[in-house]
Formats: structure tokens, sequence, C-alpha cells
């Protein structure tokens, strides 16, 4: 399981560097991905979901939202686990988006939705934590 944090959103949640805080989290997910809670999307490729994740944090209360791929499945009954998880948003529990990630709330639509709308490819290193980091 792959968790990937684009530049992009270094820069704009974390202050442009992955800290101690988040790395911890990051663990967390990769120990216990069942932590994270699948939320409804609309217009995603197929394979992809999106999950949010509560943390707690000596820093205060933190929400996360990730982009998940699946791997394919054998059997369509079988429960799809993610593979890769994108970092999409990090915030703290008092951030308009943070407060409830989900598209009833009409900024953190509006934030989802100009992140959607921005080219995929980054030219810059990405942080990535692999299973056996």
């Amino acid at each position: 399981m792959d968790i990937i944090v684009p530049f992009s959103v270094r820069k704009r949640e974390m202050s442009g560097t992955v800290s101690d805080e988040a790395k911890k989290i990051f663990a967390k997910i990769k120990e216990k991905p069942e932590l994270a809670t699948a939320i409804a999307a609309r217009e995603l490729p197929n394979r992809t979901t999106l999950h949010k994740v509560y943390a707690t944090t000596p820093g205060g209360a933190r929400r996360l939202l990730f982009f998940c791929r699946h791997a394919p499945t054998a059997l369509a009954e079988s429960p799809q686990v993610p593979e890769r998880w994108v970092l999409v948003f990090y915030r703290n529990k008092g951030d308009p988006v943070g407060d409830n990630m989900s598209h009833k709330n009409a900024t953190f639509e509006s934030q989802h939705e100009r992140i959607e709308g921005k080219p995929q490819r980054e030219k810059r290193t990405i942080y990535i934590m692999f299973a056996n980091d």
C-alpha cells in the first residue's frame, strides 16, 4: 500500500513538508486501513474511491481526505482494499472543509471541485511512503 503526497498538496496543506505528525498518521492508516471511511463521490473512475480519516494529534484534531485506487478483485463480492492512497486534504477540525468532509458541505464541494479541475500531472517530487518504511 502506497501513500502519496503530491507536491501541490504538501505545499498547500502542510506548509511544504511532511511532518512527523503526518508520517505517524500515515503509518497508522497503513497498519489499519479500516480506520478510513469511504465517502460518496460523483463521476470517479472505476476502482477509485474517496476515503476520509479522522486523526487526533498533539497539534489538534485532523481531517484527511484521500483519493484511493483499488486493485482489481477476482470476485465481485470481494471487498476492494485500496492499494494506492493520494492525499487530497490535510485539515484541522475547525477548518470549514475539515469540519464536514462530505458533498453536503458547500465549502468542501467547492474546494474539491477546484482541485479536481486541475491537471493531474506534476513534474515535481512527491513523497511516497512504501509498506517497508
